[in-house]
């Protein structure tokens, strides 16, 4: 499921409603985990520093769980003694170095607990890392634990911001009944797929390799004419096996500009043209490396419900 960049008392219900488990990137907190205690504030700083050192994630602070599965809101926090300020001096002062870009949501529990809040603490996976927490150790996420790194561990990791980290965003749009094909049945539409690339880290990439996955019961009635086709691909996703068509795209210089942090720039002169024959659910990947970056292999859903064309993440 995606989470939310803002989050509200609905939210959280949704997670336990979903049985949403915890993971390397989500973890439960029931509200005795936040207090003024020296342990506590360093327990704090151990954990959104493991989230940082490994691939970023979220922690729920104030929610119940049996399992690693959310069952149900607890009496939450008194603002006033646990606020959203505290919470900011706290991983500011106990983690070296600071973590950019950490977002700390006051979910008010209008619902559950009137008059008291939840905390929800967005973690990014920090280019700067690692981060040391306030017993001057580096922790990693760990099957649903924060454990100390190996000393290997933390040299790779200090690395990180040697290599780039790239991305792939697919920008969307749609028209129905199609007008390419207007012998289709009215439920089609076409779907015009833009992929733009950026680049979080600060070391550039003057090479990128990508593949695109797209369900193999998508139709391209215009070919991929700036990509080249190698084949089909089986991916799982959600519990489901897609079988794809896979196509291939090379970046490098001299003949393209290096992908440099905080530019974000298409892919393709023209979107890839799909035609959706039929209401459902269908996949869409990539995965992209670079010289220094980890393979990254993300998925979205492309749903079509006979009226609207969405995007979900995967």
């Amino acid at each position: 499921m995606r989470l939310p960049p803002l989050w509200n008392e609905d939210d959280l219900l949704e997670l336990i409603q979903l049985g949403a488990t915890e993971s390397l990137l989500l973890e439960y907190k029931s509200s005795d985990a936040l207090a003024q205690s020296d342990g506590k504030k360093n327990e704090l700083s151990k954990d959104v520093s493991a989230f940082a050192n490994s691939a970023g994630g979220t922690i729920v602070y104030g929610m119940l769980e049996d399992g690693h599965i959310p069952t149900a809101l607890d009496s939450g926090y008194d603002k006033e003694v646990i606020s959203k300020e505290w919470l900011e001096q706290v991983i500011n002062s106990r983690i070296h170095r600071r973590i950019d870009g950490v977002v700390i949501n006051q979910v008010r529990l209008a619902k559950s607990a009137p008059g008291q809040v939840a905390y929800v603490i967005s973690i990014p996976q920090s280019v700067r890392a690692p981060h040391q927490a306030a017993d001057k150790r580096f922790y990693k996420r760990f099957n649903f634990e924060s454990v100390p790194m190996e000393e290997y561990e933390v040299r790779d990791t200090s690395r990180r911001s040697e290599a780039p980290d790239l991305a792939i965003k697919f920008n969307l749009t749609f028209a129905t009944p199609p007008t390419a094909l207007p012998a289709i049945a009215p439920a089609a539409c076409t779907v015009f797929l833009a992929p733009s690339v950026s680049n979080a880290a600060p070391a550039p990439a003057n090479y990128a390799v990508f593949n695109f996955y797209l369900d193999s019961r998508l139709e391209l009635p215009n070919g991929a004419p700036e990509l080249t086709g190698v084949g089909e691909a089986s991916l799982l996703c959600g519990g489901n096996q897609y079988n794809c068509r896979r196509y291939h795209l090379n970046h490098g210089i001299p003949g393209k500009l290096p992908i440099f942090q905080g530019v974000t720039f298409g892919l393709l002169g023209t979107p890839i043209n799909l035609l959706v024959s039929a209401p459902g659910r269908y996949l869409v990947a990539y995965d992209v490396i670079a010289p220094g970056m980890a393979l990254r292999l993300e998925a979205s859903y492309l749903e079509w419900d006979g009226a609207e064309a969405l995007l979900v993440s995967a």
